[in-house]
């Protein structure tokens, strides 16, 4: 197996356990919370909501995306593009970097947790928890593995 594989299969695995199994900032914000709150924001209306909904649905893929950078590089390419993106998102947004308006699409992801205590993991480190840095390093392992490609050598 080439090594662009193998960082496709951990960067995949570690961008799925950050999205759904750890907190972006608060107990409250994390993957799962999205998912059960795509029903509400569907129904605001609002469509600058409903694009960034569409965008954050995408971003649930990802970790999926990145793992079947397995047998194409351009899926991992854009899984791991999704990773970064959001992860780098969340680190400017609540570290204050980011506009207000920009910062109001964190509340898509806020949600009680499944859990309270286990169920996201939370970390804290002073704005954004652990989950957010996590997601950051799958990204990048699956960036690199697309880039490396499937190829054997």
């Amino acid at each position: 197996m080439g090594a662009g594989k193998v960082f496709c299969i951990i960067g995949g695995i570690v961008t799925l356990l950050a999205t759904y199994l750890f907190s972006f900032a608060t107990p409250f914000l994390y993957g799962i919370g999205f998912l059960l709150n795509i029903p509400t924001w569907f129904s605001t209306g609002n469509v600058l909501i409903i694009v960034m909904t569409i965008v954050f649905i995408i971003f649930l893929f990802s970790g999926l995306f990145i793992i079947l950078g397995v047998k194409s590089r351009a899926i991992a390419i854009i899984g791991s593009i999704f990773a970064i993106v959001v992860s780098l998102y969340f680190i400017l947004s609540l570290y204050g970097v980011l506009p207000l308006e920009a910062a109001m699409f964190v509340a898509l992801f806020t949600h009680a947790p499944l859990v309270p205590g286990i169920i996201p993991v939370d970390v804290f480190l002073g704005g954004v928890s652990l989950g957010t840095f996590i997601l950051l390093a799958g990204g990048i392992l699956g960036l690199i593995g697309g880039i490396m490609g499937p190829d054997d050598f």
